[in-house]
């Protein structure tokens, strides 16, 4: 327990330094912000431990918390695990169909995040027909998939190779309505047909599971590279979704 003061300082500190730099290069980043909260809030009880941690009261209550901390970081291990093994899913088999799941805009430009899923979809597409998802965010001047489109074609994909689902906002629904367009677009049911889901690499176990439950049967996924300062934040952050997705995302 000794050294449990000097442990909250280092994990909180590097929290914090990874706030001050992933803003700095990159601006607001999704997510940093809570992880500059968990920094403050581990450097604070780092201070407090140093300062309080030999009182009998606070050493029987650290018997109790630092076991619970070590399972919720164990739980936490494992669910990094299911982020990872998606991550490094690349499938370049041709499809019937590539659905590439949205991302934010700024304005009506694409976010990085964005032009990279779209990137990943130049790099594996044979001709499939394309379905970009993505409605319009209360901060964006048209809806992602427009932009999405917009910019495919630029790189000299045919537009009638490319459907626009531009309704849903999140994931759930990006999968949901881009597997009626197929359906209708195809005159199959989905589970006959292969389909290619192009998201970033930390999202596509969530996007994988998700679309499981939606009835794609013949799924695979292709992850987009993510910028090296915008991993810890957005690898973090999925390992949380997954719970919720897993609860909620029916």
């Amino acid at each position: 327990m000794m050294i449990l003061d000097t442990i909250l300082f280092i994990i909180g500190g590097l929290l914090i330094l990874y706030y001050i730099v992933s803003t700095l290069a990159l601006g607001p980043v999704s997510f940093s912000a809570v992880l500059l909260a968990a920094g403050v809030i581990l450097v604070a009880l780092g201070a407090l431990d140093r300062k309080f941690g030999h009182l009998k009261g606070v050493i029987k209550l650290k018997k109790v918390l630092v076991p619970l901390a070590v399972v919720a970081l164990i739980c936490f291990v494992a669910l990094e695990a299911v982020v990872v093994s998606g991550a490094v899913q690349k499938d370049r088999a041709k499809a019937d169909y590539i659905v590439v799941l949205g991302a934010g805009l700024r304005g009506d430009q694409l976010s990085l995040t964005l032009k990279q899923r779209l990137d990943a979809t130049l790099e594996c597409e044979q001709g499939e027909t394309i379905v970009v998802t993505g409605g319009q965010g209360w901060n964006e001047s048209m809806p992602e998939a427009v932009a999405m489109r917009r910019y495919l074609t630029e790189q000299g994909i045919e537009a009638e190779r490319i459907l626009v689902e531009d309704q849903s906002t999140n994931t759930n629904e990006n999968l949901d309505n881009a597997k009626e367009m197929i359906e209708a677009h195809s005159g199959k049911d989905l589970a006959d047909l292969k389909v290619k889901i192009i998201s970033s690499d930390y999202h596509s176990s969530r996007a994988k599971m998700i679309a499981n439950r939606h009835g794609y049967v013949q799924m695979t996924t292709y992850g987009a590279g993510t910028h090296p300062l915008l991993i810890p934040s957005f690898y973090i952050r999925e390992g949380l979704a997954l719970v919720k997705s897993f609860l909620f995302d029916r």
